[in-house]
């Protein structure tokens, strides 16, 4: 299964990795790995995420928490 969610730079996917956890994924690049999906969500929300176009841009609508995000099966 794979979280998703569409931003104006591409798409986040949080998606399980292949030694454990999950990444954090856009535009084919995985930019951070968290244990938890939750906390993944949580860094994109937070602006932590390690993708510095989304980071720092404050302006734009983010999901509060995992829930908010799209499940792609």
């Amino acid at each position: 299964m794979k979280y998703y969610f569409k931003t104006p730079f591409g798409i986040f996917f949080i998606s399980s990795a292949p030694y454990g956890g999950y990444n954090l994924i856009i535009n084919d690049d995985v930019i951070n790995w968290s244990e938890k999906a939750e906390d993944l969500a949580q860094q994109v929300y937070e602006g932590t995420s390690g993708f510095e176009e989304w980071d720092s841009n404050k302006e734009l609508e983010r999901p509060s928490n995992l829930e908010k995000w799209q499940v792609k099966i």
